[in-house]
């Protein structure tokens, strides 16, 4: 929908980890809420970091794309020497003020921080704009995102010596225990592991008190920080929209042209998309595949295969279980471009993903485009399933469940006409942009007292309790009783 701007709206600034034409869950979330918000009759304007080789550290370069002003600074990550550096990087904070000063913002949406550090949540404080933040995983809480520790295990809470222990095995030479730095963040030294861990999250979460709101993309998100110590009144579960009419319309035109080919036809195939991590559970998922062995089921493995913090042992032996069967297909990275094509050409689409998912967006996209699901219980995947609706939901680790699942979903035809014919529960992108832009309007006042010229009116609404001071798991980190 187009709305006319009189050259009114916000300036607001997106603060992200790629853009176009990076690819990722987040980069195409926050495509769409750019392309909303323009429409809406508001500016945008985003800073993310650019891995291009070659360029030098921390230097920008400019561009424009689809209207958005876009500033990406170089980074690869080669100055980190210590644990508190992936959190408190004061070149980061330098190109983040500079942004803010250069840029005619009235409003920054933080979407993540990887390589900028939680220090850029203290720049855009200082220089006094409001701002919020979308927790998109937990990488605030742990320096690998996803509360999953290299032996599988999943966390509830950080815990000092846990942590530590896991981050020794993951990057040796950012702790003391290994070849780190003793530095912590902000000022002064740890004198171990433990301490190390410790005050790096602490500094995270102190950082937390500062955007004006907090959101979360499902309730199962919310409650993995609220656990950690983050006041529940903080955080607001905003779902993230799904633009997905041109896909869906895309993919219909292709399976009404026939898209699959002859040699395919009596097959059944079930898709995973996105890259191949040991927290997504693909591998365990093909290994569950070899032991139903349902005859013409194939798995259809669609995604990059990135080295896990190294290790490429897990992309590795999903390689080495494909070379030796025909059914199981890895087909590597893909384009935005290439997913109606994709989705066209298969009959359903599993997430057997093992960390607390926060959202699911893959899924999300196939269920609306007509294709059953093939869900873990972890996080908030249970709800793209729709209750039966839409597929099925499978204990994460109970293989034998995912042997039942998958036996179920290649025998059972009926079914799979089911869940692909009834109704995706899916939130639209304009949708969720509105409750955004309320609350982007709601901190413009309460920060500037003044009314924002808007193309189009937005009511005034309550904001949010005011951060509180440190809590709960906050006071253990710090040694507080």
């Amino acid at each position: 929908m187009a709305y006319s701007t009189e050259e009114k709206g916000l300036d607001i600034g997106l603060l992200c980890h790629g853009w176009k034409p990076d690819i990722g869950g987040v980069e195409t979330h926050t495509s769409d809420l750019a392309r909303a918000l323009k429409e809406r009759g508001h500016r945008v304007h985003v800073l993310c970091l650019d891995y291009t080789v070659g360029h030098a550290p921390y230097s920008v370069t400019e561009s424009r794309i689809d209207g958005v002003n876009v500033r990406r600074m170089a980074y690869l990550y080669q100055d980190q020497r210590s644990l508190a550096d992936m959190v408190d990087n004061w070149r980061a904070r330098d190109v983040v003020f500079a942004w803010l000063g250069e840029r005619p913002l009235d409003v920054v949406h933080v979407h993540h921080l990887t390589g900028f550090g939680m220090g850029a949540l203290r720049a855009i404080d200082e220089v006094g704009l409001p701002f919020v933040m979308t927790l998109h995983d937990y990488w605030p809480l742990c320096p690998r995102g996803q509360m999953m520790r290299p032996d599988g295990v999943v966390c509830e809470v950080p815990e000092p010596e846990t942590c530590a222990a896991c981050l020794v095995a993951t990057w040796p030479q950012l702790m003391p225990g290994g070849e780190g730095d003793y530095r912590k963040p902000e000022r002064g030294m740890v004198k171990d592991d433990a301490e190390a861990a410790t005050a790096r999250t602490a500094y995270a979460m102190r950082s937390l008190e500062l955007p004006h709101r907090l959101f979360a993309p499902s309730a199962a998100a919310k409650a993995v920080y609220v656990r950690a110590g983050v006041p529940e009144g903080r955080i607001t579960v905003c779902e993230n929209g799904v633009s997905s009419e041109a896909l869906v319309a895309a993919v219909q035109r292709l399976r009404a042209d026939g898209v699959r080919p002859v040699s395919s036809r009596g097959e059944v195939r079930l898709g995973v998309l996105g890259s191949v991590l040991p927290s997504k559970g693909t591998l365990e998922l093909a290994r569950a595949f070899k032991r139903a062995a349902v005859p013409g089921l194939t798995l259809e493995v669609h995604g990059n295969l990135p080295p896990y913090h190294g290790d490429t042992s897990y992309a590795d032996e999903l390689g080495e279980l494909a070379a030796a069967d025909p059914a199981i297909r890895v087909h590597g990275p893909y384009a935005i471009g290439d997913l109606p094509q994709i989705l066209a050409g298969l009959d359903g689409v599993a997430a057997p993903s093992r960390w607390v998912e926060v959202f699911g967006l893959t899924v999300r996209e196939a269920s609306a485009a007509g294709l059953p699901v093939l869900v873990s219980d972890a996080g908030d995947l249970p709800t793209v399933a729709a209750g039966g609706r839409k597929g099925l939901v499978v204990p994460a680790d109970d293989q034998d469940a995912w042997v039942d699942a998958l036996e179920r979903f290649g025998t059972d035809a009926d079914a799979r006409r089911a869940w692909g014919t009834s109704p995706a529960p899916v939130r639209s992108t304009e949708d969720m942009m509105l409750q955004l832009e309320e609350a982007y309007v709601g901190a413009v006042r309460k920060v500037t007292r003044l009314e924002p010229p808007l193309a189009h009116p937005v009511a005034p609404t309550g904001d949010a309790p005011a951060a509180e001071g440190p809590r709960g798991f906050l006071k253990k980190w710090l040694g507080r009783d």
